[in-house]
């Protein structure tokens, strides 16, 4: 009876600290979340206007066990004329377009080369896709993508996540 007690207890043990470590990510999000189109609107609006690459992070999971310390992540990006070109080793991305059209361009390959004095990353022999509001573009890790065309800007939230 005493190794069937003992061995209760280490199971009730065992499970109790797997089951604090499975919602410990340290940053509260314990329900689901809602970003409706008044929020994206009022995120949108607190953006600085005088950046090409503005965004704020409006939900943000932690995950020490990922190589970026996060499971993911939800962001409001503005994006007008200059945009570098880039690409993410350990995170895919899921863009919906929310106002604006433009251009993205995936694929191929980053050069950077100078000009006016100044570093420019371009993505060189890439996919040119025509967005819109109401699109969603999902761009894997490793894949090059750059905004290259602006009418007048692109508001896009962005779901990143890490692996």
């Amino acid at each position: 009876m005493r190794t069937i007690t003992i061995a209760a207890v280490l199971v009730l043990l065992f499970a109790a600290s797997a089951s604090s470590q499975q919602g410990a990510s340290g940053d509260g999000v314990t329900s689901a979340f809602l970003l409706t189109a008044d929020d994206v609107a009022a995120h949108a609006a607190a953006l600085d206007r005088s950046v090409a690459y503005a965004n704020t992070t409006v939900l943000e999971r932690e995950d020490p066990a990922t190589s970026t310390g996060i499971a993911y992540r939800l962001a409001v990006d503005r994006r007008t004329p200059g945009q570098r070109a880039a690409s993410h080793t350990n995170e895919a991305e899921l863009w919906s377009i929310i106002r604006g059209s433009g251009e993205i361009t995936t694929d191929g390959r980053i050069v950077e080369t100078m000009e006016n004095g100044e570093s420019v990353r371009r993505i060189v022999g890439g996919t040119v896709h025509r967005v819109s509001a109401g699109d969603y573009l999902v761009i894997p890790e490793n894949v090059p993508h750059q905004v290259t065309g602006f009418d007048p800007s692109l508001l896009i939230v962005t779901f990143e996540f890490p692996r």
